[in-house]
């Protein structure tokens, strides 16, 4: 199986260019937002467009729960792609998919902007903002039999232009486009991280927490007292992954770095930092 990724951020019009992509490119399936598309048709998967909110949204296009892996693993496997095109945001988020979905890394990458120009990724951008516009690269039959039988705004598109397949595709509004942004404050996000901190069986205490906002995500700042017996670098740096996925688990929120303070050990007074990228 030889996989191939488009890549870009979201609405740059990744959706609308995958079934042109594919068909250039003879690639047999796309995985689109939690999807499993083949020869236009859906053949496993539950798209995010239909979830309530763009967390949850997020977590079925990284195929979070294990149910919606195993439907969409067990129907790779029935039919043997030869070639197989997944649409993410980034090359992790892609190599992520691949990974749950334990199918080869990509080996050919493209970039929306190879595709787009840059009026027409601003022309998508806009109509995603400020229409709640979102498209799935299948004609409108499959939106009514696998996902809805009753959605807002959907509008069947056959050609959108001269050069393009002749592929349908379908233009929605999901449910989350009208639930306006989620904003979570720090101090929710700093008693999120202590809460799930506290409940680590090492922890004995803990003295701060900081959060500071980067380009993206957030940095967090952590000091702690550790409890006799658990190693300080091994444990720490469990920590720093942990944090990371819990966090973006649970609120979206992209946590880029982690630094984690030892200000002592339960019945000792030493100090050691473990400060890692993660």
């Amino acid at each position: 199986m030889k996989v191939y990724a488009l890549i870009g951020p979201t609405g740059t019009g990744k959706s609308y260019r995958a079934p042109h992509l594919a068909r250039e490119h003879a690639i047999d399936c796309i995985i689109d937002d939690g999807l499993l598309i083949s020869r236009g048709r859906i053949v496993a998967g539950r798209s995010s467009k239909a979830e309530l909110s763009k967390i949850k949204a997020a977590k079925v296009a990284m195929f979070y729960s294990p149910a919606h892996r195993e439907e969409v693993k067990k129907a790779l496997q029935e039919l043997k792609p030869e070639k197989i095109l997944i649409l993410g945001i980034s090359l992790p988020m892609v190599e992520k998919i691949c990974e749950r979905l334990e199918i080869p890394r990509p080996e050919e990458v493209f970039e929306i902007f190879e595709y787009a120009s840059p009026q027409e990724i601003e022309a998508a951008l806009e109509a995603r903002e400020n229409e709640g516009k979102h498209t799935i690269p299948v004609p409108l039959i499959e939106i009514k039999r696998n996902l809805w039988s009753n959605f807002v705004d959907v509008i069947p598109v056959r050609v959108w232009r001269w050069f393009y397949s002749s592929q349908e595709k379908t233009v929605v509004r999901p449910p989350f486009s009208y639930l306006g942004k989620l904003v979570i404050s720090e101090n929710a996000l700093r008693s999120l991280i202590f809460i799930f901190l506290t409940h680590l069986p090492w922890i004995e205490r803990v003295d701060a927490i900081a959060i500071h906002r980067m380009n993206g995500g957030v940095e967090v700042e952590i000091d702690c007292v550790f409890r006799e017996g658990f190693s300080v670098a091994r444990f720490g740096r469990f920590i720093q992954g942990y944090l990371c996925e819990r966090v973006e688990y649970v609120t979206g929120v992209e946590v880029k770095l982690v630094h984690v303070t030892v200000n002592g050990i339960v019945g000792f007074k030493n100090r050691e930092e473990v400060s890692l990228s993660s």
